[in-house]
């Protein structure tokens, strides 16, 4: 039997689905997920496709960054850094670039860059009860690529508390934030109705040119703005502080505390 593939695409006519599929990891953003995603992103670009949403197996939408990995590549050369952080701000922007409506249905947690790939769709529905965050900074990282577009949904003085004091945000608390647009109890059916409704009364050909208009008018500069953060994360990984906050919770499962050196 062939192994599954990190994200599953069900494509049904106007109608698609995105699945992460490594539930066992929370779906977090290791190296053959991020690659798959954009492979099912791109691959979209060349149907009928008019809505698609973007969900995760099991418990969670995406716990962010796969730990194990970042404390692997903390060895590597910057140019495998490099390259690996430009495989995930290819995403985001593919996310932000898409022709089609873009719907993020969230479960359980979105941390991180995870929380990031829900924050590039245009709608994002989340249940009462998620767990939002952003808790790089906790770990001795930045949430270098994300920042770049986070702007679209958070004033920059809000997103600086998000980032700088993180802490857990519920539906209703990232819905007030401006993370999260619709509360739901069963958000991957809220979604799809969202999803058909758009699908069903908007013109194709005018959802992708007014997004091209509206992200050409937000970030100009995307490109050359992704760059820049994917060279910031590519540098910090191999930061002690990072080196010493990702071992701290890969060992404790809790992060450290930078006072007192623990």
């Amino acid at each position: 039997m062939l192994p599954m593939r990190p994200v599953n695409l069900v494509n049904d006519g106007p109608l698609a689905v995105i699945e992460l599929a490594r539930p066992e990891t929370g779906n977090a953003l290791e190296a053959a997920l991020v690659e798959d995603l954009g492979r099912a992103l791109a691959e979209l670009r060349s149907t009928e496709c008019r809505a698609a949403i973007l969900t995760g197996a099991g418990r969670h939408f995406c716990t962010g960054a796969h730990l194990g990995e970042l404390e692997h590549l903390a060895e590597a050369p910057l140019a495998e850094r490099l390259a690996d952080a430009r495989r995930l701000a290819a995403v985001y922007a593919e996310l932000l670039r898409a022709p089609f409506a873009t719907l993020a249905a969230v479960r359980g947690c979105a941390y991180g860059g995870g929380l990031g790939l829900a924050a590039a769709c245009d709608v994002v529905v989340a249940p009462p009860d998620a767990r939002l965050q952003f808790s790089e900074v906790r770990l001795g990282f930045v949430p270098a690529l994300i920042s770049v577009f986070l702007t679209r949904r958070v004033q920059a003085s809000r997103l600086a508390q998000l980032f700088l004091d993180p802490t857990p945000l519920d539906g209703a608390t990232a819905l007030a934030v401006g993370l999260v647009d619709e509360v739901a109890v069963d958000p991957l059916a809220r979604a799809r109705e969202r999803a058909l409704r758009i699908a069903g009364s908007a013109s194709p050909a005018a959802v992708a040119s007014t997004k091209r208009l509206l992200l050409n008018n937000q970030f100009p500069s995307l490109d050359a703005a992704l760059e820049d953060a994917a060279r910031v994360n590519a540098e910090q990984r191999a930061h002690p502080e990072c080196r010493r906050g990702v071992a701290h919770f890969l060992a404790a499962k809790a992060f450290p505390n930078w006072l007192d050196g623990d």
